[in-house]
């Protein structure tokens, strides 16, 4: 999937957080904006991490490893806060979802789909989807052996 490096970096405020780390390291905000982007490109590209391509990076960019380490390990921190808190917008969002749901018509359902009484019945139905899963694939197993005992029966193996 791919995505717009300057994109990302302004929706996560990254922007401001690699010129902070550009005067802490000495380096010019331009230079420090290009290694950020550099990174982030060459992660979408290899499908990696932030620091496999440090090296290259720095390179590229006339800076050392260690500040291109720097900037790579704010950029990953500010990205995960932006993670975290998107979580959170989606565990409060699903929240809301629920309790409408269990306010609704539909509540009685809802509440008695809820195995484990913890307000949120979507756990208990993946975990019994799950279950139905596993008895399915167990029940296919064991008709599989039937079949291969009938089947040697009947061409004279027994098994």
């Amino acid at each position: 999937m791919a995505f717009d490096v300057n994109e990302v970096m302004n929706k996560i405020g990254a922007n401001d957080m690699v010129k902070g780390l550009s005067e802490k390291l000495g380096v010019g905000a331009e230079q420090a904006q290009s290694v950020a982007t550099d990174l982030l490109a060459k992660a979408q590209e290899t499908g990696g991490g932030l620091l496999e391509n440090a090296k290259e990076i720095a390179e590229k960019n006339g800076i050392s490893v260690e500040k291109v380490e720097e900037i790579a390990a704010g950029l990953g921190s500010k990205m995960q806060e932006q993670a975290h808190l998107l979580g959170d917008t989606v565990t409060g969002a699903l929240g809301g979802v629920m309790a409408k749901l269990n306010e609704s018509p539909l509540g009685g359902l809802m509440t008695g789909l809820d195995k484990d009484g913890d307000g949120n019945p979507l756990n208990d139905i993946s975990e019994t989807a799950g279950n139905l899963a596993d008895a399915a694939t167990d029940a296919v197993k064991e008709a599989a052996e039937k079949a291969k005992g009938m089947l040697g029966g009947l061409f004279g193996k027994k098994d």
